[in-house]
């Protein structure tokens, strides 16, 4: 394997650890003190939901939320947009309280065009 490759090979390595980091601080965030009674509980995603680009799942009243965590701006920009997912960017050594009031707002906007649709 030539130098190059190897570098970007680590490069990958830590960029894949640091979005695994940040989906768990979400996750973590999401969990910890008070939430809205529509949100019941969040789990980490499952193999098969990740690769679908769901990070982290959360059950409410209208049934499951879909999540994307991304570490930066750049990597939202990059992201397929989804009507069925809502998206959060988590920063590393963002404050756990930032964090859940960005993904907060996004699963209310995702959770309340579910609830739209559900009227018509």
């Amino acid at each position: 394997m030539k130098k190059g490759q190897r570098a970007l090979e680590l490069m990958g390595t830590a960029a894949r650890r640091r979005g695994r980091d940040n989906e768990r601080r979400v996750l973590q965030a999401l969990l910890e003190g008070a939430r809205p009674e529509w949100l019941e509980s969040a789990r980490m995603a499952t193999n098969e939901e990740d690769h679908r680009g769901i990070d982290v799942v959360v059950a409410s009243d209208v049934g499951d939320l879909y999540l994307q965590v991304k570490s930066s701006k750049t990597g939202a920009k990059a992201a397929r947009p989804s009507p069925h997912r809502a998206l959060v960017i988590a920063r590393a050594g963002e404050p756990l309280a930032t964090i859940k009031g960005r993904a907060l707002t996004a699963l209310a906007a995702l959770r309340k065009s579910y609830l739209d649709r559900r009227s018509r």
